[in-house]
């Protein structure tokens, strides 16, 4: 008899990290059901990323949609439980550190159904950030807990918290390994930008800490403008829609090194990590994808739940907005040889992930 697994998602770094189990849990006789909240919902650019990854669309959607982050999640509780209390899944996955997560959790343990935690275990101790009270709060309520690495399980130990572990590796190592090779084949964003013989950077940055104070994000673009200046980098700038809206607010203008693009899909996007001489981010999951492409990356905020990619040497955190310190930091990374192991996996996470629910939901 087949298990039915309901997946609750809503960004699409999670549709891009639960791909990989998504597509691995029939072999496993899961039935997989995707809940879409709509935190992030764009039906152009998700309809892309389901498209590219060859991923099923979701079986319900509940078009949350954006609100103040109480009401969005008070939002997503209430209807996810609606969802769940028709679909009566076996269990829910939830991946990250997303509203999604926190919210789908929640309505999950209400109604007394499992939960599975995708990237659990993740600490930033920033308790200005969101994430970190989602990604605390779901390890709390979850019965399986998928860990990246040794340290996750540390410190979930620390927290008291010793049961349902299990250390698999990052199902963003799972994507990027499989998708690169796609990308390659099927993208010409590269051509299309007019950079494919050229060395370029690849800049991401959407975090409210960067973009919702507009000095803050108008030193940002400055000092990075001038340090790629210096290094005679063109950078490529997928601008976020928070970081475009913020930019237009404050009237700013980015930096004439800079090729301001609209976002783009998985494909693309992974075509310019895998050609980039650097990539620029505050994303947690580019710091893996960059540190699985052996691409060096330099994170731009004071801290990172991701401290592997610190310790392999593939990513530098940079918080300043001092364009020498910026332009030392960029050109040591561009030199940096790239032979760093790879922390998060062999890019078999997912399979692990559903083997183990496999043999542990119960119908």
């Amino acid at each position: 008899m087949s298990k039915h697994l309901a997946i609750i998602l809503g960004t699409r770094p999670e549709i891009i990290k639960c791909a990989p189990v998504i597509l691995q849990a029939p072999k496993q006789h899961i039935d997989v059901s995707i809940i879409h909240t709509g935190q992030h919902y764009s039906r152009e650019l998700d309809g892309i990323f389901f498209q590219e990854l060859n991923v099923p669309e979701p079986r319900a959607h509940v078009h949350v949609g954006s609100h103040a982050a109480s009401i969005q999640i008070g939002l997503m509780i209430q209807r996810v439980a609606d969802v769940l209390d028709t679909m009566r899944p076996d269990a829910v996955l939830v991946q990250g550190d997303t509203n999604s997560v926190l919210a789908g959790a929640l309505a999950a343990t209400k109604m007394g159904i499992p939960i599975a935690h995708l990237e659990a275990g993740l600490r930033s101790d920033d308790w200005s950030m969101p994430e970190e009270a989602n990604r605390v709060l779901a390890d709390r309520i979850s019965r399986w807990l998928f860990c990246p690495t040794t340290l996750q399980k540390e410190r979930l130990h620390q927290e008291g918290i010793t049961n349902g572990i299990y250390v698999v590796g990052n199902t963003a190592v799972d994507s990027a390994l499989h998708y690169a090779k796609i990308a390659y084949e099927k993208s010409d964003i590269a051509e299309r930008l007019g950079i494919a013989e050229k060395p370029f950077g690849l800049l991401t940055m959407h975090r409210p800490s960067n973009v919702d104070d507009p000095q803050r994000l108008q030193d940002i673009l400055r000092a990075l403008g001038q340090a790629s200046d210096r290094l005679g980098l063109t950078v490529i700038f997928p601008i976020h829609p928070r970081t475009a809206r913020a930019i237009d607010r404050a009237h700013l203008k980015i930096p004439s090194s800079f090729l301001g693009t609209e976002p783009l899909g998985y494909l693309d996007l992974l075509r310019l990590q895998s050609s980039a001489e650097l990539i620029l981010t505050d994303s947690g999951g580019i710091q893996e994808e960059a540190c699985t492409l052996r691409i060096p990356c330099v994170t731009l905020r004071p801290n990172t739940e991701r401290p592997e990619t610190l310790e392999v040497g593939s990513n530098v955190l940079c918080d300043s907005t001092d364009a020498d310190v910026l332009c030392r930091a960029m050109e040591s990374q561009i030199k940096k040889e790239r032979n760093w192991a790879n922390p998060f996996g062999d890019g078999k996470t997912a399979e692990h992930v559903v083997r183990i629910l496999a043999n542990e939901m119960k119908v």
